[in-house]
């Protein structure tokens, strides 16, 4: 599977040897082969490059993003985590779920801000290509898709240009309100569950969690 997914990668023209790195990761956490995946990544790349700035690293950046669920868009959301490296483990990706494939990348230390949405005719085109009407509409699961069918629609978005695929709006300003992050550690008087402090609460004088809060 890695050596095949490798293959798929680096048969992609147009990226860096670090664009491809971090979508052949993508691919393999992501565990099959799509065309929603890499639209998402390459969104997300289109959003780097609107607000000039590099992959995450750290906690400097977010995305809000608009996908909701059972709508075929969990695979468009994973490629834009991977492409700006706002994840949902670090706290730096949200999704506010309204049945769209648009996202908003928010640059924190400079205030700045980008929206991107995927075209209307582009979803339209891939919702209507055998991917979908053939293999997934019907109930096969993506690892079942033909790779003569899956692997074309993953490469797909790499062949066309950005401005076919996203439309960008900004960079604008974007207020950011700051807090610091809790680093201290509570242990629950009721379950027992290690806590973080932020989300301990106070009941008649025990430390609990949010589980063991009553009210």
């Amino acid at each position: 599977m890695f050596d095949r997914h490798r293959e798929i990668v680096n048969s992609i023209e147009g990226l860096d040897d670090m664009e491809k790195e971090f979508l052949y990761s993508a691919l393999n956490l992501h565990g099959h082969i799509c065309g929603g995946m890499p639209m998402g990544y390459v969104a997300g790349l289109a959003a780097l490059k609107a607000l000039s700035c590099e992959r995450e690293k750290n906690m400097d950046k977010f995305v809000i993003i608009n996908v909701g669920d059972k709508h075929a868009a969990g695979c468009f959301a994973d490629g834009v985590q991977f492409a700006t490296g706002c994840t949902f483990g670090k706290g730096v990706m949200k999704k506010e779920a309204k049945g769209k494939w648009t996202f908003m990348l928010v640059d924190k230390v400079n205030e700045k801000a980008v929206k991107v949405k995927i075209k209307p005719e582009l979803l339209k085109k891939a919702f209507s290509a055998p991917f979908i009407t053939e293999y997934r509409i019907k109930g096969v699961k993506p690892t079942d898709v033909p790779a003569e069918v899956a692997e074309p629609a993953f490469k797909r978005p790499f062949a066309l240009k950005l401005e076919d695929i996203v439309d960008v709006e900004g960079p604008f300003e974007f207020k950011v309100s700051k807090g610091k992050s809790c680093f201290n550690i509570q242990v629950c008087e009721t379950c027992g569950d290690a806590i973080a402090e932020n989300y301990a609460r106070i009941v008649d004088g025990k430390i609990v969690c949010l589980d063991c809060f009553p009210y």
